[in-house]
């Protein structure tokens, strides 16, 4: 065996590090996603996800560089990020305010408590929704 090892080591080498490359390179052309993929696919998780409650705290969340708000309703806390959506959202909701959001809309109610005030943030009237939803292959269901 040793002298097998010994007459075939300059090509067993090679051969592992082909093996290695390829392995790779097929690893990551199966699981690269891109950049609008992505996107599309946060579209859809969001536009899917339904919530309701009040805000009762807002934190920064070092791991994942994250915003966080925490919604409760009828005892139940949930811990929700809004990664995806522009930081001024974060910035303008406040501990007390309700939110409320329907599965497959993309408007946001905003119940502020000291004001007495509804808010809607609608964004399906924004230039170009209708084109990018009907182009979008994660809306279509």
């Amino acid at each position: 065996m040793k002298r097998l090892w010994k007459k075939y080591k300059i090509l067993i080498f090679p051969i592992l590090i082909l093996i290695g490359f390829i392995n790779t390179v097929w690893f990551f052309d199966k699981h690269s996603i891109s950049e609008e993929d992505f996107f599309n696919n946060a579209v859809k998780t969001s536009y899917n996800k339904s919530y309701d409650g009040i805000i009762t705290q807002k934190f920064y969340k070092k791991e994942g560089g994250r915003d966080i708000i925490v919604l409760e309703k009828n005892g139940i806390t949930t811990q929700m990020d809004f990664v995806y959506q522009n930081p001024i959202l974060y910035q303008y909701l406040k501990v007390g305010d309700t939110l409320i959001k329907t599965k497959n809309s993309n408007s946001i109610v905003v119940k502020r408590a000291k004001l007495d005030t509804t808010i809607n943030l609608t964004f399906e009237n924004l230039k170009g929704v209708k084109k990018y939803s009907i182009n979008n292959p994660y809306l279509k269901n």
